[in-house]
């Protein structure tokens, strides 16, 4: 059974930090707003290229309360 934390996991590609990453993309963003495809598209960039990471990452946002889900967008809640 997958885990979502695990200890071998790289820091680098954790939920917490791969949600900053998101939560930059939607401020840099003018109406606070991002498609989900412009998510991924942009964090393959940075070597993000499991959709898994990206998924737990959207996960561990909405659960803060800080984006919700208006599909296709993620939209900033603060």
């Amino acid at each position: 059974m997958a885990s979502l934390f695990s200890k071998d996991e790289d820091l680098l590609k954790s939920a917490p930090i791969v949600g900053a990453d998101i939560l930059r993309l939607l401020e840099k963003s003018d109406s606070n707003k991002v498609s989900i495809y412009d998510v991924v598209s942009k964090l393959k960039n940075k070597n993000i290229s499991g959709v898994r990471t990206i998924y737990f990452s959207m996960i561990f946002l909405y659960s803060l309360d800080l984006i919700e889900f208006n599909e296709p967008f993620l939209e900033k809640v603060c």
